[in-house]
């Protein structure tokens, strides 16, 4: 089995927030020649998952797959803005995410079940190791997730069921109740897939993944300085809401104590790294995309204009 060769680099780069040596892993890789960046390469799946189960072992974490599913938030971004180039309607949105697993991540399936009042979605993976196979599901899990909350309306956030016994986990990571199943779903409104894809979030979403990928390339791969390190995994994991402390924190082998600490010898902490970030999407979307005040507040998360002159002011911008 074949996936695509960005996944394995992707899963490379995340190790390293895990103090794990990014070398020592592609030496267990049997593939050494491949460039793994390139869009068109595709790797053996066992490198993938023997590499995954390293990290899981290292890290004595049992949803690491949880938490990368948050960390490839940036990547999900551009895989709905590809669905809503294509389509128009959730029902296609949901057959494109589906091909894409077969393509590019056949490790998970997506299979539609219909019944009189749900449109259902069920991942499948024939992992036999069962560990392997929740963390590969808990990825795709949180990444399709966040794929059918961005194409839905606003009042509409899909329904999750899983065989587990101790949702909290699954609660605190997606910010939603779930209920048990013997398998993996999604369940929607049977009437609501029919509907159009949420063009409002579709086009934020295309006002602000160009700047977060340029932003992400301006951090060198080599770079050491924590704060850099810091700023990196937050704009990995703007979904396109700027990620918490909290959920940052989750993705580092540190406490919460250790990194504040170690910012704190930086001259850094993590609120001025956010708003750096913040300042930085503003001045793009009112110079660049010349939007309203309005419009801003509402893409970066503040609860009103005011809030968000209030925060400018506080940058000096406008002081």
């Amino acid at each position: 089995m074949k996936i695509f060769a960005p996944y394995l680099n992707a899963l490379l780069e995340y190790a390293q927030y895990q103090n794990m040596d990014g070398d020592s892993l592609k030496n267990i890789l049997t593939g050494l020649d491949l460039n793994l960046h390139n869009q068109d390469d595709m790797i053996n799946a066992n490198d993938y998952l023997t590499v995954l189960k390293s990290i899981i072992e290292t890290t004595e974490n049992e949803h690491t797959g949880l938490n990368l599913g948050t960390y490839f938030n940036l990547g999900a971004l551009g895989l709905v803005l590809e669905i809503s180039l294509s389509t128009s309607s959730i029902q296609q949105g949901v057959f494109i995410l589906q091909s894409f697993l077969d393509t590019k991540f056949p490790l998970v399936s997506a299979t539609v079940i219909d019944d009189s009042e749900h449109y259902i979605l069920q991942l499948d993976c024939p992992i036999k190791d069962d560990l392997l196979r929740r963390n590969i599901l808990d990825m795709v899990l949180c990444i399709i997730y966040r794929e059918l909350s961005l194409m839905l309306p606003n009042t509409y956030k899909p329904k999750i069921r899983l065989p587990v016994i101790a949702p909290k986990p699954y609660n605190d990571v997606l910010n939603i109740d779930v209920s048990f199943h013997t398998n993996y779903q999604f369940l929607l409104p049977s009437d609501i897939v029919s509907a159009e894809i949420n063009k409002n979030k579709i086009k934020e979403i295309e006002f602000l993944l160009p700047k977060f990928i340029a932003m992400l390339n301006e951090i060198k791969d080599s770079d050491t300085i924590f704060s850099a390190q810091i700023r990196k995994m937050i704009l990995n994991m703007c979904a396109p809401e700027i990620p918490s402390f909290e959920q940052v924190q989750q993705q580092f082998f540190y406490s919460k104590r250790t990194i504040q600490r170690k910012l704190t010898q930086e001259g850094m902490s993590f609120r001025s790294i956010v708003n750096d970030i913040k300042k930085e999407l503003s001045f793009y979307l009112s110079h660049e995309k010349h939007l309203k005040t309005q419009d801003i507040a509402y893409i970066l998360g503040y609860s009103g204009s005011s809030a968000y002159l209030h925060a400018v002011k506080a940058w000096g911008k406008f002081s």
